[in-house]
Order: C-alpha cells, then sequence, then structure tokens
C-alpha cells in the first residue's frame, strides 16, 4: 500500500458472531507489553452503536461516537463533533461509479472502493492525485492503515465498518459470486 510499511498502522478486526455492529479493533502489543491492545471497542444495542477508542496518552477508553444503524440506507454518524448522514460519508460520484466518497474532518476527501486485485478487499484513497491512506483485507479482516489514513483514524475505522455492514446487507461494494477473489473487478 505505500512505500514504508513499516510506518503503516496495522489493526485486526475481531467481530461477533451474530451482529457485526460488535466489534473489536485490536493493534499490535505497544511496547512494554505482551498482549495485543483492543484499539476500538463497537458497543451495540439494538439500532445503536457507542464507539470508544483507546487513548494512548491516558490509557483509558474514551466516547469517541456513535452510529445510528435505522436502516442500511438510513445511518447517521456522529464522528467527535460532527453528526453526518451516510449520504454524505458514502456518497456516489456517479450513477455507475463503484466508490463511495467522504470528505474526511480535515477537508480532504477520499473514497472507498473494491481493490482491484480482489473485490472482497476494500480500500481507501484520497480523490485528488489517488494515493492510498487505508486498506481492508477481507481474507484475515486486517485493515492496514498508512500515515496519511492515521490523521483521519476514526473516519477510516467507522467508515470501513459501515460498509462492511452495507455489504452483508446487500448495500453497497457486494461482490458477486463469480467474481470473488478474481482478478478483475
Amino acid at each position: 500500500m505505500s512505500a514504508s510499511a513499516t510506518a503503516d498502522l496495522i489493526l485486526t478486526w475481531q467481530f461477533d458472531d451474530n451482529d457485526i455492529r460488535k466489534a473489536q479493533l485490536w493493534m499490535p502489543s505497544p511496547e512494554g507489553s505482551s498482549e495485543p491492545l483492543k484499539l476500538y471497542n463497537f458497543v451495540t444495542y439494538e439500532r445503536q452503536s457507542t464507539y470508544y477508542r483507546w487513548n494512548l496518552m491516558t490509557n483509558r477508553y474514551e466516547n469517541a461516537g456513535t452510529i445510528e444503524w435505522n436502516s442500511p440506507r438510513n445511518i447517521v454518524l456522529n464522528l467527535g463533533m460532527r453528526t453526518l448522514s451516510i449520504d454524505v460519508m458514502a456518497r456516489r460520484n456517479k450513477a455507475s461509479s463503484r466508490s463511495r466518497r467522504f470528505k474526511a474532518f480535515n477537508n480532504v476527501e477520499h473514497k472507498w472502493r473494491p481493490a482491484e486485485a480482489n473485490p472482497d478487499n476494500l480500500e481507501c484513497l484520497t480523490v485528488s492525485g489517488k494515493k492510498p491512506t487505508a486498506f481492508y483485507d477481507a481474507s484475515d479482516h486486517t485493515l492496514r492503515v498508512n500515515q496519511r489514513g492515521q490523521a483521519i483514524l476514526d473516519d477510516i475505522v467507522v467508515l470501513n465498518l459501515v460498509h462492511l455492514w452495507r455489504r452483508q446487507n446487500g448495500i453497497d461494494f457486494v461482490v458477486p459470486a463469480t467474481a470473488a477473489g478474481s482478478s478483475t473487478g
């Protein structure tokens, strides 16, 4: 994904067997620890998830936001100080578009789309310049975020989860059975 893979943050999703919205996102062991660290915890009750992010400075979880799962097409995201609908955070540029665009809190426009080599995977790129920011590998549920994406980590993490849930519900990035694992996208 990037020239300097050592600077990438490699996170691993752990999903509840019955509800993908009940998830944790783990990072490798921080320095001085032998255990991986749960960086994000999504606590879901009925139609709302509250997500907590581990603060590496204070060593405690902080409420980072909420997701209101009204329906696969009606989702409200509370990303810190911003409250946005899924229409704003996953919009198509054209009706035929395979990507979903969003403007991150840093005012840079990005897009999630199925990866060319394997449409089961998702990649996040800047719209201007098509620079990679994140890559989700469906085979091992890893989310690789480079330094550019780390600046907007909440946006990357939350939208990755939302897109996976919407895919599961047949809304976005649905992979036809014949295309799964193919080299065409």
